[in-house]
């Protein structure tokens, strides 16, 4: 079975729809931290300012929705996007004939869990669909260690591009809000004590989410086009006649380092997936085109 057969297999259509169904109840959790911190944090600054003599109170709500951010909410949304990483690794081991490493990653995930989580996302035929073709379907034309590459590559352009797109948003975001609190205060000709009590407090949680996100997205963009050059390399070595033992070795090791963004780095909404999803998979697509044109040339070159 080459790489596309293997991809659309039903066993791997389970695993990814337990994948999607770990990163979106982290996505649930991250969307509650952002309820918390931003809407009723905002209540809480506007009560202060109407009502000056709740400002104290509104410090406090500040204080406990930071308190509980970072001691419930995220260590569970972690939890959460850590075990969708190992599902996603368990399938592209498998779909990309890549060696599991148990001394990196640790044990397979459990039957239990990838059946559990898959029966969430439910059967919708729909969402299984968009399920299918995970990765360009071009490289079934090449031999299984050069379309690895080609999809590993594919992998970490695509996170790379979504992400530093994400990061600039929020980012702006965050600029645009502190504008607008600090011409806030100045029209309202608060003193700095009310200030920092009536609205920094309160919205302190907004922006630790907020520029935690930001950072978070913006040094896994770095360290995934880091990633994008490596692969690069191991492409051009592969093309110029590297072993297939060496190939394997070297796509284990990129393999690593891919399992340990997917662990670390957030998620991202699916409304903001979906809403970049056909340009970026056109833009993914003719970049995969182009490595197995270039592979071909070489293979030809040589018979």
């Amino acid at each position: 079975m080459n790489i596309n057969q293997k991809q659309n297999a039903p066993t791997q259509i389970e695993m990814l729809a337990a994948q999607r169904q770990l990163y979106s109840s982290a996505k649930v959790i991250i969307g509650s931290q952002m309820i918390i911190a931003g809407p009723i944090a905002m209540t809480a600054t506007l009560l202060g300012i109407i009502h000056p003599e709740l400002k104290n109170y509104a410090a406090l709500l500040g204080v406990t929705i930071l308190l509980v951010d970072l001691v419930f909410l995220n260590p569970l949304q972690k939890k959460l996007r850590s075990q969708g990483a190992l599902v996603q690794e368990a399938f592209d081991t498998k779909v990309l004939s890549i060696k599991w490493n148990e001394i990196k990653v640790g044990k397979r995930p459990e039957p239990e869990l990838i059946h559990e989580h898959a029966k969430k996302l439910g059967k919708n035929a729909a969402k299984l669909e968009k399920l299918r073709n995970w990765y360009p379907i071009e490289v079934q034309q090449l031999p299984t260690q050069w379309g690895c590459i080609v999809c590993q590559r594919a992998n970490i352009w695509w996170d790379s591009t979504l992400r530093r797109r994400y990061a600039n948003t929020i980012f702006t975001i965050l600029i645009l809000l502190a504008i607008s609190l600090v011409w806030f205060g100045f029209i309202q000709d608060l003193t700095m004590t009310d200030f920092v009590m009536k609205i920094v407090i309160p919205m302190s949680a907004l922006y630790k989410l907020g520029v935690s996100q930001f950072i978070e997205h913006r040094d896994a963009a770095d360290r995934l086009d880091k990633l994008r050059d490596h692969a690069e390399k191991l492409w051009s070595s592969a093309v110029n006649g590297a072993g297939i033992d060496e190939i394997k070795v070297n796509s284990r090791l990129l393999q690593d380092e891919i399992y340990d963004g997917r662990k670390r780095n957030p998620p991202i909404f699916d409304n903001i997936f979906w809403m970049f999803r056909d340009g970026h998979e056109e833009q993914m697509n003719k970049g995969a085109s182009v490595l197995i044109q270039e592979v071909k040339a070489s293979l030809n070159n040589k018979i």
